[in-house]
């Protein structure tokens, strides 16, 4: 009786060991994606600064005018809108060049904490989990393919 209850608990048990592992196993993030998100957010970073040094800038900044790490590669576009209406600063956004972009899109929430600026283009607004979804500035709301990845900012000191 003792060998039954021995092999039928250590059977139970590598079931939840087997079923634990595989639920860590599909909640790590790929390494491309966690390198896609890191990349976005030292891109972001760069536009931002720029955006905080001529703050009446409107359009896209060219990747050479960035303060950029050597090793940077950007897949990303980006575009800056002067706040305007006496309210100093900037809204930055960057977004990928293409929708597969939107596949590290869970670690890029991650980074922004939860933000609603950081999420998914979708018919011109940004979505993202829990959020209620942002509008995008009308220069990009139909330029920006639904899927691709978008962060935004406000730059003001």
């Amino acid at each position: 009786m003792y060998v039954i209850w021995t092999i039928v608990i250590l059977g139970m048990l590598t079931g939840a060991y087997a079923l634990f592992d595989s639920e860590a196993m599909l909640s790590t993030p790929s390494a491309i994606n966690v390198n896609l998100a890191d990349s976005m957010s030292v891109y972001r970073q760069a536009v931002v600064s720029y955006a905080l040094g001529k703050p009446t800038f409107q359009g896209r900044v060219a990747a050479s005018a960035l303060s950029l790490p050597d090793a940077q590669t950007a897949p990303w576009q980006n575009y800056v809108v002067p706040n305007g209406g006496g309210v100093t600063g900037s809204l930055v956004v960057v977004y990928g060049v293409s929708p597969s972009s939107g596949a590290a899109a869970s670690q890029v929430e991650q980074l922004a904490q939860g933000s609603a600026f950081a999420g998914v283009a979708f018919g011109g607004y940004v979505q993202s989990p829990g959020n209620s979804p942002v509008p995008m500035p009308p220069q990009l709301a139909s330029s920006v393919p639904d899927g691709t990845l978008v962060w935004m900012a406000q730059a003001y000191e």
